[in-house]
């Protein structure tokens, strides 16, 4: 058993800083009031190694979990591995893509149906991996301190090839081509051949001109998409929250749980209780 610790809220979804001071508290008090045999899991905000290495050394979590990151770099656990940044090729991040592709075909079935049901996650995907930014850490360290790098709006740099072009582009009907031409080939080398044709076209350079993006998710990145609707995100909704307790309920069930704790151990008993 183990518990991973979100460190914001619901309501807050990705508008603020996961607070990693709060997660690392929690495992303070855990290992104080004798529970430090449960490990504990930190999860927000990681993106590359080192940051999930230094939350570790900052908090003494047991390990990390990932999740935006790893949809916008599904390499970050390779990165975790080797410890350190891997900056793929056009060609390897398409091999990647490809692979996902496949995956989904092995999954749902290699027919219509199939591409059906896939098409409920495989263009979705692109919201995130048209975000892809390498992030060395010898660049980006001091940054990643500051603020974490998940954060950072993304701009499309100038005088980037039009693949590349292709597969930072924002805009959902791109996302639609770009998972067909990933479906439709056999090898990563036919998907590499197709995306080149496909950048070059007057299909995506009418989506380059009339296309585009949702521009709230620059501010805050939603995890679920619109249903049915590929590409299509909404800001998913909060639990309605309940009541809050006080300080001082607080502190009176810290104390509660200390004169208990105290009371069984007192008694020859073990703490916490088996």
């Amino acid at each position: 058993a183990a518990i991973t610790i979100h460190g914001r809220t619901a309501q807050q979804g990705y508008s603020k800083n996961a607070d990693w001071e709060l997660i690392g508290k929690a495992v303070q008090e855990g290992r104080e009031e004798g529970y430090g045999h449960v490990p504990i899991i930190g999860n927000g905000d990681i993106l590359t190694y080192y940051e999930a290495r230094r939350r570790m050394q900052q908090t003494n979590v047991d390990s990390v979990m990932v999740g935006r990151g790893a949809l916008a770099k599904p390499w970050i656990f390779k990165e975790f591995r080797d410890n350190k940044t891997w900056m793929p090729t056009i060609e390897e991040r398409i091999e990647v893509y490809h692979t996902l592709a496949k995956y989904m075909k092995d999954h749902f079935g290699d027919d219509e149906m199939g591409r059906k049901k896939s098409w409920n996650f495989l263009p979705w995907h692109f919201e995130f991996l048209s975000r892809y930014v390498p992030y060395p850490e010898s660049e980006y360290s001091d940054q990643s301190i500051e603020k974490p790098l998940i954060q950072n709006r993304v701009i499309v740099p100038d005088g980037i090839s039009p693949v590349e072009q292709l597969l930072s582009n924002r805009c959902s009907d791109s996302h639609n081509l770009i998972a067909a031409a990933l479906w439709d080939s056999d090898s990563s080398a036919t998907a590499v051949q197709k995306l080149n044709i496909l950048a070059e076209s007057n299909e995506f350079k009418e989506i380059l001109l009339n296309g585009s993006a949702d521009s709230r998710e620059d501010k805050v990145l939603a995890n679920l998409p619109t249903k049915g609707k590929a590409g299509k995100w909404e800001k998913r909704r909060g639990r309605n929250p309940g009541p809050k307790r006080t300080e001082e309920e607080i502190e009176l069930i810290r104390a509660k749980r200390a004169a208990k704790k105290a009371r069984i151990l007192a008694e020859g008993g073990v703490w916490p209780p088996p």
